[in-house]
């Protein structure tokens, strides 16, 4: 099997659909953060179960999260992938914004670390084709994530991960026309313990440091800690910058190979940079995956979820800022976030749709 990749983008239209809150029963909450919660719902006219984050707008105008939402939306609404959370719909009222997505029965991979402590080679060898995926469409999209870290993937009914929670993510400013080439960023955000080196020099940097991320995800998930981290923040702050993974020699040649291949601290070198995704599907270690199987969800993860798990908590709303992680968050003026005023934002008309009733652009990536 080759690495050629044939890209077909689709574009819809379909007739419209209105959502309001009134269409959904509100059955229990099961995250709460920041800027406001995050429900577990039935539609009523289908019966289907959801999740439904709701924002607060007084609290985003305050927080000057106009802009963060906004990305949200759009990466939300148009990007595909099997393993991206699913969008739903999502409106408005006066007071707050509701985004409505598949509900995820797994919790996340936080939580599961917890329970579990350490997972199996080949239980992270999944993992980390299914976070590639996803990591691969969103740069495709012309984006970059910026906030990867178990807290924000989610273990869907198959004992797949999906990615949630696009806060911090950033579209990117195209350098040419064929949009080949990417502006970087300069705003330091993320988690501590999953940010990649150039960002804490202060450096520009662009989707190279989704890639740091993942391989501190692979060390965690194969050790129980991630490699650098420490109670002390400046402490963590010069392992991260100065440090080599502490790889444990039960951990295969190659998975340790792809670690510190991911983990180089020069971004020009780092496994991903220059041809994004192609390169880390190369690394011998994933010789026998077949990933257009991947793609269709094929293969047999070691953990699925019990039917009796499907009203656990998780998503986790807004969680990158005060709960559960340890979070670095600071919004710089050179990145020229814009607040709105408040009469703006409640009538911003580009926010209340669904998958169905816009043109939804999707990525199909198939392997010849």
């Amino acid at each position: 099997m080759g690495n050629k990749i044939n890209r077909v983008v689709r574009i819809k239209q379909v007739t419209k659909k209105q959502y309001t809150q009134d269409k959904f029963k509100k059955l229990k909450e099961i995250g709460k953060g920041s800027f406001g919660k995050v429900y577990l719902v039935e539609e009523k006219e289908s019966g289907k179960i959801f999740a439904m984050k709701v924002l607060v707008k007084k609290e985003m105008i305050k927080r000057k999260q106009i802009k963060n939402i906004r990305t949200e939306h759009e990466l939300l609404e148009k990007i595909k992938c099997p393993f991206i959370v699913d969008f739903h719909s999502s409106f408005q009222n006066k007071e707050k914004i509701f985004f409505v997505m598949e509900y995820l029965s797994g919790g996340d991979l936080y939580d599961r670390l917890n329970i579990d402590q350490t997972f199996t080679e080949e239980r992270v060898l999944l993992y980390a084709a299914s976070i590639i995926l996803a990591l691969q469409t969103i740069h495709e999209y012309g984006a970059i994530y910026r906030d990867l870290k178990p807290e924000n993937i989610l273990i869907d009914d198959d004992g797949y991960l999906k990615l949630i929670d696009f806060g911090l993510s950033k579209i990117l400013k195209s350098k040419n026309k064929r949009k080949t080439k990417y502006q970087k960023c300069k705003t330091c955000c993320g988690t501590l313990e999953y940010i990649a080196p150039e960002v804490i020099l202060g450096e520009k940097y662009g989707t190279e440091a989704d890639y740091w991320s993942l391989g501190i995800i692979l060390y965690e998930m194969l050790h129980g800690m991630p490699p650098f981290y420490s109670d002390n923040k400046n402490e963590m702050y010069e392992k991260i910058i100065n440090d080599e993974p502490k790889i444990s020699s039960s951990v295969s040649s190659e998975m340790q190979n792809l670690i510190r291949q991911l983990l180089n601290k020069n971004p020009e070198k780092r496994l991903g940079s220059h041809s994004r995704s192609q390169n880390i599907r190369d690394h011998p270690i994933f010789t026998k995956l077949d990933w257009q199987l991947m793609l269709e969800k094929q293969y047999q993860p070691e953990f699925i979820p019990k039917s009796n798990e499907l009203y656990n908590s998780q998503f986790n709303s807004e969680q990158s800022f005060q709960e559960k992680s340890k979070s670095l968050y600071n919004t710089q003026k050179n990145d020229k976030t814009v607040l709105l005023d408040q009469s703006n934002l409640l009538k911003y008309k580009g926010f209340s749709s669904t998958r169905k009733d816009t043109q939804v652009l999707q990525n199909i990536i198939t392997y010849k």
